[in-house]
């Protein structure tokens, strides 16, 4: 029994040693420079606006998007969504994602069931860099001694 036991905690230490050393070569990776430009993350803006199916005098929440919504919530799973939401003023809402070029980030916002059904509309697409970052810390200037 005590060989057993004593078999089952080591592999246990093992498995989560394993994790532990995969989380911090992610973590790793995601602080390098861009070394291989192939797998280099840029982001995108992309704002929507109101199609020509967009339901009048009703806002957001009562607007056919809950596929839109799904299907946001996909792309976030998946890495390519960083942050999404629509605009306080109803006028439509903005999405970044992350991709390596424009035109991935077509390819995605084309397919949005909010699109494909004509309630929203794409209204632009822009490259952006991220300098200052909240909920990481990044920031260009270095404190002031």
């Amino acid at each position: 029994m005590k060989r057993s036991l004593a078999t089952h905690k080591g592999w246990i230490m093992g498995f989560s040693a394993l994790i532990v050393l995969g989380v911090a070569c992610l973590i790793h990776a995601q602080d390098q420079p861009d070394g291989n430009a192939s797998a280099a993350k840029d982001q995108y803006l992309v704002l929507l606006k109101h199609g020509p199916k967009w339901i009048p005098n009703k806002n957001v929440e009562e607007q056919p998007l809950l596929e839109h919504g799904r299907y946001l919530n996909r792309q976030m799973l998946k890495g390519a969504l960083q942050l999404a939401g629509p605009f306080l003023d109803g006028s439509g809402g903005l999405i970044v994602y992350n991709a390596t070029n424009e035109a991935e980030v077509r390819a995605i916002a084309e397919h949005d069931p909010g699109v494909l059904s004509q309630v929203l509309e794409i209204d632009s697409i822009r490259p952006f860099r991220i300098a200052f970052d909240a909920a990481t810390g990044k920031s260009p200037f270095k404190p002031a001694n």
